[in-house]
């Protein structure tokens, strides 16, 4: 290979726009040091010159340098680790030419650049998420009625829901929603079915089309709608197909349910009622439920969470609901029998609290144990409820 045109084509695309960032750190917009050197470059605004002199300096080469989120934090990872070892340990070289001159290339070959990669892509998405979750200054028309709407993302998809029964998505597991509504609007002017994607005369038939077929909702089989779900960034080279057919360690099995009290086996819950973390008991509001788990499992919810992020309470239902299911303890993993055996073991031993940080917040997490828990909805209005 040309070690000239390799690197023409790097500068090239490096030269493009790279991934869109909502809100780019303050750091992204200053000088960045250089991996191994003191020179140091603005990434945002000269990456082009950034990788030139990471090649004819240090013959350093950046898979899809432009693609990387938060290259600023990457760089600074990367000039760590160099100062602890050297970079031929850590990075495999190859020659171009008969000069044997080495070239070396940090790519998604490498486990921790992989690894990397990944977190600074969900991070970006989580900072994604939270803005469109916070942000009141949406506006968008209705798709159907002659509303004109101001406000919150997931309070617009609600009223497709509540209003028009278009069904798009649980808003807290969407990320990207205003783009993912410009394709559902596009599709409706274009007279095209959003879940069959056929094509029809006039609007009046494609309307009673999705009615009578249930076809106001999202083909969770069509590839073009995966980026918009979160599922499909939890594992790095995964989507929620293969999330699927993989068993989850902590399910419980056929015959485990068959020895328990199966209080789980069928979960479902009516509308506006809330279950339990760890009983079956529900409640219909937020408040009402808080009060009793406070009440019969001394777990005061409200008080032991009033520090933590809408994401971080996200996380540690998600993380109860699923050591419940495996009748495992939420504070020292032991693991039980049955439900019974298990809120014995936790009352006796004063477990129902919550484990350290680190044991729930993680990205699994932040997707839900069971599909409709009501519990997710309504976590952020329980200062509001009557």
């Amino acid at each position: 290979m040309d070690n000239f045109y390799y690197f023409k084509d790097q500068t090239a695309a490096a030269g493009k726009n790279g991934p869109f960032l909502l809100d780019e750190s303050t750091s992204q917009n200053s000088e960045t040091p250089c991996l191994l050197c003191e020179d140091t470059f603005n990434v945002k605004e000269g990456l082009p010159i950034f990788v030139r002199h990471l090649f004819e300096v240090h013959s350093i080469v950046i898979e899809e340098v432009q693609n990387i989120f938060y290259l600023t934090e990457y760089i600074q990872f990367w000039r760590s680790k160099f100062k602890c070892r050297a970079m031929e340990e850590i990075i495999p070289s190859v020659s171009f030419d008969s000069t044997d001159k080495k070239y070396y290339f940090l790519s998604s070959l490498i486990k921790d650049d992989k690894e990397l990669r990944h977190q600074l892509r969900l991070n970006y998405l989580l900072k994604v998420q939270e803005f469109e979750r916070t942000d009141e200054k949406y506006m968008k028309s209705c798709l159907y009625c002659k509303l004109e709407f101001e406000g919150k993302r997931q309070d617009f998809l609600t009223h497709l829901s509540t209003k028009h029964n278009l069904q798009l998505g649980n808003p807290h597991n969407l990320v990207f929603i205003e783009e993912l509504i410009e394709i559902i609007e596009k599709k409706f002017n274009d007279l095209i079915c959003l879940y069959c994607e056929k094509k029809f005369p006039e609007r009046h038939t494609l309307k009673e089309h999705m009615r009578k077929k249930l076809h106001k909702r999202i083909n969770h089989e069509n590839k073009e709608y995966d980026k918009f779900f979160m599922v499909n960034y939890l594992e790095d080279g995964k989507d929620w197909h293969d999330i699927k057919k993989e068993n989850d360690k902590f399910a419980v099995t056929v015959g485990e349910q068959a020895n328990s009290d199966e209080e789980y086996s069928d979960w479902q819950e009516e509308e506006g009622q809330i279950t339990c973390l760890f009983c079956q008991h529900k409640e219909i509001g937020i408040n009402k439920h808080c009060e009793h788990m406070k009440t019969t499992h001394d777990f005061d919810f409200e008080e032991s969470t009033k520090s933590f992020t809408f994401f971080q309470k996200i996380q540690l239902i998600n993380y109860i609901r699923r050591q419940m299911v495996g009748h495992k303890c939420i504070c020292c993993d032991a693991h039980f029998e049955g439900l019974e055996q298990l809120r014995r073991h936790m009352r006796d031993e004063d477990h129902f609290k919550i484990p350290d940080m680190e044991v729930f917040e993680r990205s699994e997490f932040l997707f839900p144990t069971h599909e409709e828990d009501a519990f997710l909805y309504l976590v952020e209005d329980e200062d509001n409820d009557e």
